[in-house]
This record gives structure tokens, C-alpha cells and sequence, in this order.
């Protein structure tokens, strides 16, 4: 039996990654975890350490395409859509094909599993639903990285207006934004179809995905028990109040978020002259 005082968290992508570094953070804390991946054989390291008490582990497979709703212990008040992929490739080469691919796994997928929770959080009038995003939604003028960063900020964006749909149910949504961190996740792979024109690219992309691979990165560890932290209100979240809407993860999501937010300023300021005035006077602005 799960008391009210612990959590019961469901997990995707919880195999690897900051996936199964969350998975450590919240049994550390005596919390409950279902955790999913597309293979059992996936869990195998995490089903032999004898450092989790098992008792509070669930693992299962799972396709973000036919997602199921509360199980095993009765509730989910913790929802974290973690489960993504990344590809690369020169955005005229993927094709709307290869963009799909990442758009069904980062974005069509969470919607899908967050769709199947939260009939049973509106009923209860009470869950956290976590999106792990990218700050490549805000440094995506990278070359090669269109299908990616496309991905995450129509997650960031449907995070975004979900959590002002589900306020009257008392269901908080949170968009956490990572920076770099060392795990498998940093090795994606070129895909698309090589077109003339483009060898330039491919070459880049071909040299520059290895050498981010090698650059110093977070500690997963680290940025997943700080968002344990932002949901459960201790450690270092504590006295910041309820989570936030945007949880930034890292020294350099933080950098890339403030230069886009820069550049959009700077962009609007020198060119307000010639969008302004354009039959709406500002003091009948209503939405």
C-alpha cells in the first residue's frame, strides 16, 4: 500500500539516459516508480542493483503509440514523459518522412501517454505531468538539427498551453529544458537521403556530432535529482514555492535560452517601425 506521503512516478525512457538516472533519484527518495522502455532487457542492470529496494520498482515495456493509464499501485501523481530520439541530417535530405520520425517519438508519443494519465489526474484533482524538452528548441539554428529541435519546441509549446488547460483540475505541467549531459543520448544518427548540393553539409554534421560527443557535459545524476527536487519542494527547490512552468537544467540551456530571448528583442526593437501600426491600436488589444 502507497501511503499519501510518497509519490508514485511513471517514467518513460527509463532505461538509460536521465531516464534511468531519475529512476535512481526517486527510489533514493523512498518514492514508487513504474518504469518504462520498449525492451525488459533494457532494465537489466537497474533489475540487479542490489541498492534499490525493488519492492517500490515496476518495469515495463511500453509504445508511446498505445499508452495505458494507472496500474499496479492504484495512482500515477507523477507523470514524466522522458522517452525521445534524436537524428540528424540536413532538412531537405529528411524529407517530411524523416522529420515524422522524431516528431512521432518526442512530441506525437508523450501526447499520447500524457492522454491515457490523465483522465485519472483530472479525477483525482491532483498529478505533475514533466516534459523533457531540449534547448535545441532555442539553439536551433544548428545545422543538421531541424527534425530534432522541431520536435521539442512543439512539445515545449503543447506543454505550454496544457498547463493553463488543466489548472481548474489542480494538475500542475512542467517543461524542463536540459542542457548537455553525459549520457548515450549525445550519439545520433545522419539519416535522410543524400541529395547534390549538400556534401558540404554531410561533412560538417559528419565531423561535428563526434566532436559534441567528447565536450564536457552535466552530471545526470545532479540535473535529475534537481528536478526531484522542483517537484517535491526540498532540496534545492526548497522555499521557491509550487514547481514551475519552465524547470532550465544546466549552465548552458540557461545561455541558449537567454540569447534567443536576446536576439527576439534586439530583432523586434530595430524592426517594431515597420510592424507596428497596422490597424490595432494598442490600447484595444484584448488576447
Amino acid at each position: 500500500m502507497v501511503s499519501s506521503t510518497t509519490r508514485v512516478w511513471f517514467i518513460t525512457g527509463a532505461s538509460a539516459g536521465l531516464g534511468l538516472a531519475l529512476t535512481r533519484s526517486v527510489l533514493a527518495r523512498g518514492d514508487y516508480v513504474i518504469a518504462t522502455a520498449r525492451s525488459l532487457e533494457s532494465f537489466e542492470e537497474l533489475l540487479e542493483d542490489i541498492s534499490i529496494d525493488q519492492t517500490r520498482l515496476r518495469v515495463l515495456t511500453l509504445d508511446t503509440t498505445r499508452a495505458r493509464g494507472p496500474h499496479t499501485w492504484g495512482r500515477i501523481d507523477v507523470l514524466v514523459n522522458n522517452a525521445g530520439t534524436m537524428t540528424y541530417g540536413a532538412s531537405e535530405e529528411l524529407g517530411a518522412e524523416g522529420v515524422m520520425r522524431d516528431m512521432q517519438t518526442n512530441f506525437v508519443g508523450p501526447m499520447n501517454v500524457t492522454n491515457a494519465v490523465l483522465p485519472h489526474m483530472r479525477s483525482r484533482r491532483e498529478g505533475t505531468v514533466v516534459f523533457v524538452g531540449s534547448r535545441s528548441a532555442y539553439r536551433n539554428q544548428m545545422i543538421g538539427m531541424a527534425s530534432y529541435s522541431a520536435s521539442k519546441a512543439a512539445l515545449h509549446s503543447y506543454g505550454e498551453t496544457l498547463a493553463v488547460e488543466l489548472e481548474p483540475f489542480s494538475v500542475r505541467v512542467i517543461v524542463t529544458v536540459p542542457g548537455g549531459f553525459k549520457t548515450n543520448f549525445n550519439a545520433p544518427t545522419r539519416v535522410g537521403t543524400p541529395l547534390e548540393g549538400y556534401e558540404g553539409v554531410r561533412d560538417f554534421m559528419d565531423k561535428a556530432v563526434p566532436m559534441y560527443v567528447k565536450i564536457p557535459k552535466g552530471d545526470p545524476a545532479l540535473g535529475m535529482d534537481a528536478l526531484v527536487d522542483a517537484v517535491r519542494g526540498e532540496g534545492r527547490a526548497a522555499g521557491h514555492g509550487p514547481p514551475p512552468l519552465w524547470l532550465f537544467l544546466g549552465e548552458d540551456s540557461m545561455r541558449d535560452v537567454r540569447l534567443r530571448s536576446e536576439r527576439l528583442q534586439a530583432t523586434m526593437d530595430e524592426w517594431k517601425d515597420v510592424g507596428s501600426n497596422l490597424g490595432l491600436p494598442v490600447e484595444r488589444l484584448q488576447l
